[in-house]
């Protein structure tokens, strides 16, 4: 026999479940950013994400300040559009016709949406004049199309009497929305990765034209000679007794740090010229940090 308390506990569980899924979401999407973000940053200076050996946890972190503003603006957007999608339907029922005005509106989101995502369709498929300028709304786009043919079946299910229709089927609504949400989803991936390749790219080039102000100055003490010359970076000779380390290296910035590596930068390093310089941590290098004057 089940308690009211074991009720409840049940009750939850669909909750639960959707909270989860939510947190599974937003989670993918702030590692894809992260992702995407760094492999743009580091692309500018000639090193690859992947060799770096980040983590989840890395991703993650790279995204979260940048996600912010794009996470907000979706919040918006979604708060904004709750707020007037019945306006139409109070349009509709103020208007003295209200079938004919609704039935209007269905009409117009629905095939107003077919037509975006056929231009998206067309954009990323076929090769046009148009499809440059358009390329970078594309998945904006997509998801506008996909919200209006939405809203239009949410009309359909909503308001059958004053459309005059039979409410379609409840199975037809879930495949319905399934595929809506998937394009939805689509749409958003890609442009969370157009923003995060987009942005990696101009702090990249930022970072260069700032001559990377807020990037850590390097000293580098070798018991052998390296070859880090040139662009800035300076090398001088210890010659006092009994020293292990015989050669400092200065006038460098660290780009990153991995679990055994050291990727630095000289200090008036300039894109498609200079060199990125990396460094394996071992007994025979000591490496001095300070924060850039």
């Amino acid at each position: 026999m089940t308690s009211a308390n074991d009720a409840r506990a049940f009750a939850l569980l669909p909750l639960l479940g959707a909270i989860a899924s939510q947190v599974a979401f937003v989670t993918g999407v702030l590692y894809y950013f992260g992702w995407a973000y760094s492999r743009a940053f580091f692309e500018h200076f000639g090193v690859s994400a992947g060799t770096l050996g980040f983590t989840t946890q890395d991703y993650i972190l790279f995204s979260v300040g940048a996600m912010f503003l794009p996470l907000l603006t979706t919040l918006f957007w979604i708060l904004g559009l709750l707020a007037v999608r019945r306006l139409p339907v109070w349009h509709a029922l103020r208007s003295g016709r209200p079938r004919k005005t609704l039935r209007w509106y269905v009409r117009l989101a629905a095939v107003g949406g077919v037509l975006l995502i056929a231009v998206v369709a067309v954009i990323t498929s076929t090769p046009t004049p148009f499809a440059a300028p358009l390329a970078e709304a594309a998945p904006f786009l997509l998801i506008a199309g996909a919200a209006m043919i939405g809203y239009a079946t949410w009309l359909l299910w909503r308001y059958p009497a004053v459309l005059g229709i039979r409410r379609p089927s409840r199975t037809v609504m879930q495949v319905r929305t399934i595929a809506l949400v998937a394009i939805v989803m689509i749409g958003y991936i890609w442009a969370v990765a157009a923003f995060a390749d987009r942005k990696g790219r101009d702090d990249a080039v930022y970072q260069e034209a700032v001559h990377f102000v807020d990037r850590p100055a390097i000293v580098v003490f070798s018991v052998d000679r390296l070859g880090i010359e040139g662009a800035g970076a300076q090398v001088g000779e210890i010659t006092a007794p009994n020293e292990k380390y015989r050669y400092v290296y200065s006038g460098l910035w660290l780009l990153v740090r991995t679990s055994d590596r050291y990727y630095l930068l000289p200090q008036q390093w300039k894109a498609k010229q200079d060199r990125v310089f990396v460094i394996k941590d071992s007994d025979s290098i000591r490496i001095d940090i300070a924060r850039n004057p």
